[in-house]
């Protein structure tokens, strides 16, 4: 059986937060919540994810530069997921250009965020060779 994948959810109001972890343990992902741009980068450094969801209108360090520092400073290729109320075309290319892996604009079909996780997930997993490092996160806890 193999390791449940993890997932960052970075997304500053907690309510949706809360709702894209549960998404993605519905589907089957162990997730890890971070709250901010640098908090991201924090819980990036501690564990191994498979993948980051990631929000852009963050406090601290927004989404586009907190991609792109994630991209400098890791050799893992690991998937960035873009979602966000921001649905210009600029935005979305900066974030593309960011070295995000997909973009979804607010509101947002849940399966097909879903199935992009893990699409892109299983393809990351493939490259490497694997999954993470095996270690349980905690459970993701907006209240925390």
């Amino acid at each position: 059986m193999s390791i449940r994948p993890l997932v960052i959810v970075v997304e500053d109001d907690e309510e949706m937060n809360h709702l894209e972890c549960e998404l993605l343990q519905i589907h089957g992902m162990e997730t890890v919540s971070a709250y901010s741009g640098a908090e991201a980068i924090e819980v990036a450094g501690r564990h191994q994810a498979d993948a980051i969801l990631l929000d852009i209108m963050l406090p601290e360090i927004d989404g586009f530069e907190c991609c792109r520092h994630l991209r400098a400073r890791s050799s893992r290729r690991m998937p960035i997921i873009m979602i966000t109320a921001l649905d210009s075309e600029d935005s979305r290319a900066e974030g593309m250009a960011a070295g995000a892996d997909a973009y979804f604009t607010k509101p947002f079909d849940p399966q097909e965020v879903a199935d992009t996780v893990r699409r892109l997930v299983d393809a990351f997993r493939q490259q490497i060779g694997g999954g993470h490092n095996g270690i349980s996160p905690p459970p993701c806890d907006p209240d925390s």
